[in-house]
């Protein structure tokens, strides 16, 4: 037998007996499409902080940076959960994907103002995070 998770059938599966395990495969799909999966993924009422987590990790290991459509989802889907910490993780993933062009994470900040506004989140520069303490250099990343 099969049991499907939070995922949608075609997405997600995991045989009970057996130990073939399912990915996603969002590689060669066009760009609303992928939108339109990832969407409809964090905006399930099933979705708990294990497969949150588990999907913000995907979109990370994907060579692009998410739209600020989707980021605004994952942060909603972040607030359903009370997963705070997540959000600043997932600004510090972008930031840290796009090392040598600040343009690109002011702009994603710039169009995440609202939602970010709406739910009280706060960019990890902000919370200091990126700050080194007093008389130790700066931080090793």
């Amino acid at each position: 037998s099969i049991l499907y998770y939070t995922w949608p059938k075609q997405w997600y599966q995991r045989r009970v007996r057996g130990r073939k395990y399912g990915t996603i495969k969002t590689d060669n799909l066009p760009e609303e499409q992928f939108d339109a999966i990832w969407t409809h993924f964090f905006n399930n009422p099933l979705l708990d902080r294990y497969e949150l987590r588990r999907g913000v990790n995907i979109i990370h290991d994907m060579d692009m940076i998410p739209e600020p459509h989707l980021v605004e989802t994952i942060f909603y889907a972040c607030r359903r959960l009370n997963d705070y910490a997540m959000t600043i993780r997932i600004l510090e993933g972008i930031k840290d994907k796009i090392p040598k062009d600040p343009i690109v994470y002011q702009w994603m900040l710039q169009e995440l103002a609202p939602c970010m506004e709406e739910l009280g989140i706060v960019t990890p520069d902000e919370l200091g995070l990126h700050i080194a303490p007093e008389g130790k250099g700066p931080l090793p990343y």
